[in-house]
């Protein structure tokens, strides 16, 4: 197992190292939705409790993720790059085991591994880097490969309640992080259920089991209990998380229009993610033909038989990859509301077209292999020495040229701090000399100047909030009004009236690749010098 865990770790450091804009190949990670988990997870580090003194909307592990990476670093996303890299490796190494699982020992594996890797961090529903389906994303690859192994080769046989119990952990970390994406371990245990009757025809094991994988789900929120019960705030953990995630941020809509909304989201991202999708369909056509054609009879006189090109797949095992893929993107888009980054959990699911492409390839490879006349025995699949190399570095060759051609972000290597205008903004504020400047940010996520200043947040709306816009702008104003911030950074042009005592200091715009915004810096009178 050790060189699939090197292989799998520099695969994921290669990867995030070009994908990500968290890593030193660029001058910042300028994604507003990244530095607003960055604020989060800094303060809370600080004595700052989420959702009681703060307001966001997403869950406290991934703010406990930001904090500790404050921790390595609390101006820069260098220590978010390593949070990256590392549930990238956790990501590819559960990737490497379902391919391992399906297509044999061999180098197939490792570089269906690295070729996952390029087209999943390469897509745009990747987008900046640092997002929370970046970091539930292991969870998923590694429930996912726990899933498919036992349906491959533990069904019937009831899956063990040590296996269960782990799969309603890995839903509860996905449920603290952003628990949109918890369809997919709804279908999870959905499926062991339904196996468990039907398999092992074990119904009180059926039933037990479903406690067992709730109790996985309270032991991923047990720290949260003990965090927000000290500090006093579940009601608050409750009533931002729970309540505004799911009553006050989904649309109005009727069944119909949802099942309408999520067909045009998913045809949306399809264009966008081209790769991602041709491989799930293919997976999909691939996986749907090898299980069809157990139901046709073979001719046992042909030398090559059918399991050359096509993989045994059982119903159940077919129907198991289907649920999980269904209920994730049902679940995900069942608001009718969607973002770039949403279906990267979906992602996952281009590893069963690398597992065709595979499967097809060692098929051909026995083919070639007869039509010369070889023996089975000299059909061997498996380089060995230096050709061994020379495969995985032309499949590594292969990866960087998909992120280089297909990564939004490598486009944006090139720019430089000083070109930035937050650093400018930054370095303003530094010759002011104000300690401990008190930031309010406006119209718009956390622009990042909490991150660079090391600023903590002394406003529970520190950046405008899409919801109850009114109420958070009010609030807004409101310390402005009194004076209570020192700086305010806005992604529009305030009224003047607006801002009375405050002054406009420094005016600046950003044009890169695919993204572009003004920015204006506003300091109350009294400081300006």
């Amino acid at each position: 197992m050790k060189q699939p865990v090197l292989w799998c770790f520099f695969v994921a450091l290669l990867t995030i190292t070009l994908c990500s804009r968290s890593s030193f190949l660029y001058a910042f990670n300028l994604w507003d939705d990244a530095n607003s988990y960055f604020t989060m997870g800094r303060s809370m580090f600080r004595g700052m409790v989420p959702y009681r003194d703060l307001f966001d909307q997403k869950g406290y592990i991934l703010y406990a993720i930001y904090g500790v990476a404050s921790l390595i670093s609390p101006t820069t996303f260098i220590g978010v790059y390593v949070f990256e890299v590392l549930a990238a490796f956790v990501a590819l190494l559960s990737i490497f085991l379902i391919l391992n699982l399906y297509l044999g020992k061999g180098y197939l594996p490792y570089i269906g591994t690295a070729l996952s890797s390029a087209v999943i961090y390469s897509s745009l529903c990747f987008w900046w880097g640092g997002s929370a389906e970046e970091f539930l994303f292991p969870c998923i690859c590694l429930g996912m490969y726990l899933s498919l192994r036992y349906f491959r080769e533990g069904y019937p046989e009831a899956m063990s309640y040590g296996t269960v119990l782990f799969g309603g952990f890995l839903a509860g970390v996905v449920f603290h992080i952003k628990f949109n994406s918890l369809g997919f371990f709804f279908a999870w245990m959905m499926m062991v259920f339904f196996a468990d009757l039907i398999g092992a025809k074990a119904v009180a094991k059926a039933f037990i089991s479903c406690f067992v994988f709730l109790f996985g789900m309270v032991i991923a929120t047990v720290p949260g209990i003990i965090y927000f019960g000290v500090n006093g705030s579940i009601g608050s953990w409750a009533y931002v998380y729970l309540y505004k995630n799911i009553f006050e941020y989904s649309k109005s809509l009727s069944l119909l229009e949802r099942f309408a909304a999520i067909y045009d989201i998913m045809t949306d991202h399809m264009y966008s993610n081209p790769i991602c999708y041709l491989l799930i369909f293919v997976g999909a056509v691939y996986f749907t033909v090898a299980l069809f054609s157990k139901f046709i009879k073979e001719n046992k006189f042909n030398q090559i038989k059918r399991n050359s090109f096509l993989i045994e797949v059982s119903v159940f095992e077919y129907l198991n990859i289907v649920a999980l893929l269904t209920f994730l993107i049902l679940v995900i888009f069942a608001g009718g509301v969607t973002l770039m980054y949403y279906p990267f959990p979906i992602n996952a699911f281009a590893v069963f077209g690398l597992v065709a492409v595979g499967k097809l390839m060692k098929g051909l490879y026995r083919l070639m292999g007869w039509a010369r006349g070889k023996r089975e025995s000299q059909m061997l699949f498996s380089p060995t020495g230096p050709k061994t190399v020379l495969v995985l570095l032309t499949a590594l060759a292969i990866s960087v040229a998909i992120i280089l051609g297909c990564s939004v972000n490598v486009r944006t290597m090139s720019v430089k701090k000083k070109d930035l205008w937050l650093f400018k903004f930054r370095d303003y504020i530094a010759s002011q000399g104000v300690n401990n400047p008190k930031l309010l940010n406006m119209y718009g996520f956390d622009t990042g100047l909490y991150t660079v200043t090391n600023a903590d947040p002394v406003c529970y709306y520190y950046q405008t909030q899409t919801l109850n816009m009114d109420e958070v702008l009010e609030v807004q104003y409101g310390f402005i009004r009194e004076g209570k911030v020192d700086f305010v950074v806005s992604c529009e042009q305030l009224d003047p009236a607006d801002v009375e005592g405050y002054e406009l200091v420094l005016h600046d715009n950003i044009d890169i690749y695919r993204f572009s915004k003004e920015y204006y810096l506003y300091e109350r009178v009294d400081l300006v010098k």
